[in-house]
């Protein structure tokens, strides 16, 4: 199937995925934002291209760190070991943030999707957990 986001929402809906997970959806222009209710209301935003899907989530804002680029190198050293993601760095209302995607193909299947969704969390997660003692107000 050559998805759009009004398909995978559907398709998301028929399978009780949003039930299942305890996910709510909102369309945002033409993006689909789920939230992750058992991970702390975690917002990911899934976006529909030409011959991909992406899916998001954001990290933590750049300037939460004393020396960034030791951060970034430490991300990117290391992201290989974080399967079906990466992380980059976007602007996010005039900030720098780190941010983790993953992108499928527009013909995977709705199984793809879901797993691609729980590696995207899954992976958010320990990220997170990884730079907890390295954010300013830890190294004080």
């Amino acid at each position: 199937m050559n998805w759009t986001i009004s398909d995978i929402h559907q398709q998301l809906n028929a399978c009780n995925f949003y039930g299942n997970h305890a996910v709510t959806s909102r369309s945002v222009a033409d993006t689909l934002v789920l939230t992750f209710h058992q991970y702390g209301d975690l917002p990911v935003v899934m976006a529909v291209g030409e011959k991909q899907i992406i899916v998001q989530s954001a990290l933590v804002e750049r300037n939460e760190f004393a020396r960034p680029e030791e951060i970034d190198y430490q991300l990117l050293t290391t992201h290989k070991f974080l399967p079906l993601s990466t992380v980059a760095i976007e602007q996010i209302n005039g900030q720098d943030w780190y941010v983790m995607f993953g992108a499928l193909s527009r013909v995977s299947t709705i199984e793809h999707i879901i797993e691609e969704l729980g590696e995207l969390v899954s992976n958010t997660f320990s990220v997170i957990d990884a730079l907890e003692p390295l954010y300013k107000f830890n190294q004080r």
